[in-house]
């Protein structure tokens, strides 16, 4: 469903190695994954694990939060796209976050869209 849009977000920055929407139940809706041969499934994991968790403690009732953390060899980065869903991306630690941003907020509606 997201994944033409996901492939053109990451086309733009291939440093993306993991791209998904997840509602804020914790369920996943949607994800694709761009991972290097040489990247830590583990320790991706545990990243993951952590951000979930974060986002389970910071209890946001808005609809418009972004989040972003380096963290060992990845920059993580949650961005909300409305109440119930927010995009997750993981990278590594060269993307550059304004240029992300810019591709996504072309991507906003038609995410939007499609939830």
């Amino acid at each position: 469903m997201f994944k033409t849009i996901f492939n053109e977000v990451q086309a733009r920055n291939p440093e993306i190695y993991l791209i998904g929407i997840w509602g804020k139940d914790g369920l996943e809706l949607e994800k694709s994954v761009y991972l290097p041969p040489e990247t830590d499934m583990d320790l991706l994991g545990a990243e993951l694990a952590e951000v979930v968790g974060k986002l389970d403690n910071l209890e946001a009732t808005r609809a418009d939060f972004h989040i972003e953390y380096v963290s060992g060899k990845f920059k993580i980065m949650v961005h909300s796209l409305n109440s119930g869903y927010f995009l997750l991306l993981v990278s590594g630690l060269n993307l550059i976050s304004g240029k992300l941003n810019y591709y996504l907020n072309l991507k906003k509606d038609s995410l939007l869209a499609l939830l």
